[in-house]
C-alpha cells in the first residue's frame, strides 16, 4: 500500500530517485533502449505513488498544489505515454517540472506531516487507499477512526484519570459535548458539528444499515477529517490548555 503522506513529504526525493533510476536503466543514449519502457514494473514503481498522491492533493489543504494540479497531471500523462517521453530530454524535463512545482509547497507539505501522529498517518493512509479503490464504507470508517484517536488524545491530555478508552466514539463525543468546560473547550466550536456528522456516517459504515455510502459522501468525510486533524489552532490550544 502506498504511503501517500510520506510521498507527499518526500516528493522531491521521490522525483530524483525516479529520474536517476530510469535514466540509468533505459537511457544509454538520448533515445530509450525500448519504446514501451513506461509500462515496465520498474517505471511504474516510481511513477504510480507520485501520480496517485498528486491526484488527491487537494485533500491535504495545500493551495499551491491544488492550484497547479492540472499542470502536474498533464505532465503525469506525458510521463505515462511512450511518445511523451521518447527522449532523455523529454523524460527529464517532465520529472523536473513536477519536482519544481511541489518544491514551491515544501514548508506546507512538511507542516502537514508534522501535524499528524504516526497512528493518525497510518489510518489516513489506509482511508485514502480505500477511497481510491472504491471501498467507501472502509474509507469512512478509517477516516473517522483517525478523528477518534485525536479526540481521545486531546481529552486525555486534559483529564488523564478519566477512563475514556472504554467509550465508543459516540459516547466519547457525547462526553465531550456535555462537559465542554471540563475539557476546557479544547475543540473549536466550528468542529463540533463535524464530530456528530462523522459519528453518524461511521455508524452507517460499520453497521448493517440501509444507508449507502457513495463516493461523494466518502470524499466529504475524508476532506473533513483532514480539516479537523490539520487545524493548527486546535493542536496549539490543546498544548496551552494542558500546561495551565
Amino acid at each position: 500500500m502506498i504511503d501517500y503522506l510520506s510521498v507527499l513529504r518526500d516528493m522531491e526525493e521521490k522525483c530524483e530517485e525516479f529520474k536517476k533510476d530510469i535514466l540509468q536503466a533505459f537511457f544509454l543514449e538520448e533515445t530509450p533502449r525500448e519504446f514501451y519502457y513506461t509500462h515496465t514494473p520498474r517505471y511504474r514503481r516510481h511513477l504510480d505513488p507520485i501520480t496517485r498522491t498528486i491526484e488527491i492533493c487537494e485533500i491535504f489543504g495545500i493551495n499551491h498544489l491544488d492550484q497547479n494540479k492540472d499542470s502536474l497531471l498533464r505532465r503525469i500523462r506525458w510521463l505515462e505515454d511512450p511518445k511523451g517521453v521518447d527522449s532523455k530530454f523529454r523524460f527529464t524535463i517532465h520529472v523536473d517540472f513536477i519536482k519544481d512545482v511541489v518544491s514551491g509547497a515544501k514548508k506546507e507539505r512538511q507542516d502537514v506531516f508534522s501535524t499528524l501522529e504516526p497512528t493518525e498517518r497510518d489510518r489516513l493512509n489506509e482511508a485514502i487507499h480505500c477511497f481510491l479503490e472504491g471501498c467507501y464504507y472502509s474509507a469512512v470508517t478509517m477516516s473517522v477512526s483517525a478523528i477518534e484517536f485525536r479526540l481521545l488524545n486531546l481529552m486525555k491530555t486534559l483529564k488523564p484519570d478519566e477512563k475514556l478508552e472504554e467509550l465508543t466514539l459516540g459516547q466519547l463525543i457525547n462526553e465531550y459535548l456535555t462537559n465542554k468546560e471540563k475539557y476546557k473547550n479544547v475543540i473549536p466550536e466550528k468542529h463540533e458539528p463535524l464530530l456528530n456528522l462523522c459519528n453518524t456516517y461511521r455508524i452507517f459504515s460499520v453497521h448493517p444499515k440501509k444507508e449507502k455510502i457513495i463516493k461523494r459522501t466518502a470524499s466529504s468525510i475524508l476532506n473533513l477529517t483532514f480539516e479537523f486533524l490539520l487545524d493548527e489552532k486546535l493542536r496549539s490550544q490543546a498544548k496551552i490548555k494542558a500546561a495551565d
